[in-house]
């Protein structure tokens, strides 16, 4: 079968323009062309297909024309965050208008949450896959080859028969990933995601124009109240070897000629003896990388010797996920887990390497936030002082149990729950807007405590250009 996998643009409403290689497509596509499918790749978040003004028309008109040429049995579009599911939803209806027999399929996050409020108001949209994909797409392209459509038994797939909606429930998931083939680089253009990289953190003087995407684990064991990924990948944690992950870096290293890598998952540092032997392994294998994580990576399995082997290895900038300088928002509320003194005792310790950049994550607004907590939070930030702070007002994403919160107490913010499923309202910027209001605080404290320390992250940013400017002359 010729299988056509789309991934949406990025919508124009979001501020972060940044270009990835589409790691669920690229791994979909891996285990379809093992199965031996044609695949083709049409990934619209991409520097390539970038455009100031009405984009909706200019990508439709390269999603008709794309199909027209390459002639799909089957279209599946990734919809990875619920921003990206009213382009999907448009698409989908114009595609149906042009090729009502070619079905559509989507899977990603937001589709995971909300498999039957798609399927009983979307009906461009026929099927869908629920969370890890890689072995429903193979029985879904197997079942559809038969020619019976017989569904009942794909484990995670929603479908709809003869007019009722049926979801059957995601149960299994992949627990050696060393058998799913490297992602399909070789359907994607590396040159359509370069980008201006003059100004990016580069100590090596590296010659690089993108980052590659790597994933060394899947699921996370944590229950974080503001997270969703265990819906999508599972309750259990479960890891690549390090020889696999290493062979993929030296893979497209040698192949491709990247030396910049994104480790994505939130546990690359999970298991101890797994990170030191990832960077073990790229040591021995003398690959000349730079590195870095930006997703965030959990401060409780850091210490001094996996510090030590991340860098040395290539680590050039780490994203510390902190959440709260409060211990009860951050421990009771958030369930992180997490002693403020752990959070110092890294922090000191990354500052160590002279050519580490350091990131931090912090999250406000909580319900329950109180002058306090935010109190907290601020010196936090001012005595951590890092390179880089990000300040985010919390969002509650479906399923999640600060969201079921905020539903059950009224603290949802010009959100209506029952239309969630079609609304890219939590995808837009937060830093401008306010999801929930906190029980004992107004939406004008938050943005009162945002200005300040908005005020002093900026202070904190002008005195390190002051002090690198010095330190040059």
């Amino acid at each position: 079968m010729r299988v056509l996998l789309i991934n949406s643009p990025i919508p124009v409403s979001y501020y972060n323009r940044e270009y990835y290689l589409p790691s669920s497509l690229l791994y979909l596509a891996s285990v379809l062309e093992k199965n031996g499918e044609e695949v083709k790749i049409l990934d619209l978040k991409c520097a390539k297909y970038e455009i100031p003004d009405n984009p909706y028309k200019h990508y439709g008109n390269i999603i008709i024309d794309t199909i027209s040429d390459f002639g799909p049995d089957l279209i599946g579009f990734g919809c990875l965050f619920s921003g990206n599911f009213p382009d999907i939803l448009r698409f989908s209806v114009s595609i149906k208008k042009k090729y009502p027999i070619i079905p559509i399929v989507i899977g990603g996050i937001h589709p995971t949450i909300y498999p039957k409020e798609i399927m009983a108001n979307c009906p461009s949209i026929d099927w869908i896959v629920l969370g890890e994909g890689e072995e429903t797409i193979v029985k879904l392209i197997n079942t559809v080859k038969t020619g019976r459509y017989d569904f009942d038994q794909i484990d995670g797939f929603a479908f709809r028969n003869n007019g009722t909606i049926v979801v059957n429930p995601k149960t299994t998931y992949i627990k050696e990933l060393d058998t799913i083939p490297f992602p399909a680089y070789h359907l994607v253009s590396f040159k359509d995601y370069y980008e201006d990289t003059s100004k990016w953190h580069n100590p090596k003087e590296l010659s690089f124009k993108t980052s590659i995407p790597i994933i060394t684990s899947r699921s996370c064991p944590n229950r974080c109240s503001f997270c969703s990924m265990f819906m999508v990948m599972g309750p259990k944690w479960r890891d690549r070897s390090p020889q696999n992950v290493v062979d993929e870096i030296e893979y497209v290293y040698s192949k491709y000629n990247q030396n910049h890598f994104s480790f994505m998952d939130d546990n690359l540092t999970l298991k101890k003896s797994h990170v030191l032997e990832i960077c073990n392994q790229i040591l021995k294998r003398k690959l000349n990388i730079q590195f870095e994580t930006p997703s965030g990576i959990s401060i409780k399995s850091l210490d001094e010797e996996v510090l030590d082997a991340l860098v040395s290895a290539g680590l050039v900038r780490v994203s510390l996920a902190i959440e709260s300088g409060s211990d009860f928002i951050r421990n009771k509320i958030m369930k992180k887990h997490l002693s403020k003194q752990k959070i110092y005792e890294i922090v000191h310790l990354a500052k160590r390497y002279k050519h580490l950049y350091i990131k931090a994550f912090f999250i406000i607004g909580l319900p329950e936030e109180t002058h306090e907590t935010l109190s907290e939070t601020y010196h936090m930030i001012q005595e951590i002082n890092v390179d880089r702070v990000y300040l985010q007002n919390i969002v509650p994403f479906p399923g999640t149990e600060v969201f079921k919160q905020a539903l059950r107490d009224n603290l949802l913010v010009d959100i209506n729950p029952e239309t969630l499923y079609k609304s890219d309202a939590l995808y837009l910027t937060n830093y401008s807007r306010y999801f929930i209001k906190p029980y004992q605080l107004d939406l004008k404290d938050l943005q009162k405590f945002r200005d300040k320390c908005d005020s002093l992250i900026e202070e904190q940013n002008a005195d390190k250009k002051m002090l690198i400017k010095r330190l040059h002359n």
